[in-house]
């Protein structure tokens, strides 16, 4: 069974994609998790965890969907 994510990281994850789209590594969630980390501002680590992992996970799929 795969992660059930909230519609708001999914939504705010596309559009930080849309934003900074050669930011981004398909497989690299340390990576990502800085770049999410330098472009929002968000309080938690969690929250920037969740957006980095969904990220990375898009990015994945598209990647070998190809």
């Amino acid at each position: 069974m795969g992660n059930i994510r909230p519609t708001y990281i999914k939504r705010i994850a596309k559009e930080l994609l849309n934003m900074y789209p050669d930011k981004f590594v398909a497989s690299d969630f340390q990576y990502n998790k800085k770049k999410v980390a330098e472009l929002a501002d968000f309080n938690s680590n969690i929250m920037q965890n969740r957006f980095a992992g969904y990220i990375t996970r898009l990015l994945f799929t598209k990647k070998n969907s190809k």
